[in-house]
């Protein structure tokens, strides 16, 4: 049996440069997650995660060249990946 997924808001503070209304969520996921990340809330984050799931999330977050540093250790901690394993990583200048 399938289960439908509720989707999470977006909030405009995360998308404030356009209409959360007009993304979707299988076409704009790398969008989506990457941002929110980068500036949403814990809660807005772990629904987002719930979501996707953390494998999804991770795999998206991974591949990403750049990503903030805060997004960056957000993920690290929240989805229990290696910093190395982020391309992000690699760019970050390590002081």
């Amino acid at each position: 049996m399938d289960t439908v997924k509720d989707t999470p808001l977006l909030p405009k503070y995360v998308f404030w440069d356009v209409n959360p209304e007009n993304l979707d969520f299988t076409k704009d996921k790398k969008f989506i997650i990457s941002r929110m990340f980068e500036r949403g809330n814990l809660d807005d984050v772990l629904s987002l995660v719930t979501y996707y799931g953390k494998n999804e999330a991770g795999d998206t977050l991974k591949s990403n060249k750049y990503l903030s540093r805060p997004g960056l250790f957000l993920a690290h901690s929240l989805l229990g990946l290696p910093l190395r394993d982020f391309n992000a990583y690699v760019t970050l200048k390590h002081d």
